[in-house]
């Protein structure tokens, strides 16, 4: 769910607005895999969604997050590595307790 609020988040900053079914406390409360999975599936697709809409114009547009200036096209490569860099936490984890990936496997 970290995941699913940091995309929808990240692309609040662009301009789309956050879901209004999103709540605070979420991270902590839905806790079962099919509707983790659902919300991740659907903060992707949010992503893509806008993503497809945007102009090469539309990606230089200026936008604040904090205490700093960025492009549209920035933040959606912040979505990008936000992910990868959880993603790279869960191979070396699952790699440290004997799991591994399937895009691994022989």
């Amino acid at each position: 769910m970290h995941i699913v609020f940091a995309n929808f988040y990240l692309l609040s900053v662009t301009g789309p607005k956050m879901p209004p079914d999103l709540r605070e406390g979420m991270d902590k409360s839905v806790t079962s895999k099919a509707e983790v999975i659902g919300w991740l599936k659907r903060s992707l697709d949010a992503v893509k969604q806008a993503h497809l809409t945007e102009t090469p114009t539309d990606l230089q547009r200026k936008v604040h997050i904090y205490d700093r200036d960025a492009t549209v096209d920035g933040m959606y490569l912040r979505i990008i590595v936000h992910a990868n860099e959880h993603m790279g936490q869960l191979v070396a984890y699952a790699r440290m307790t004997g799991v591994v990936p399937p895009w691994s496997e022989r």
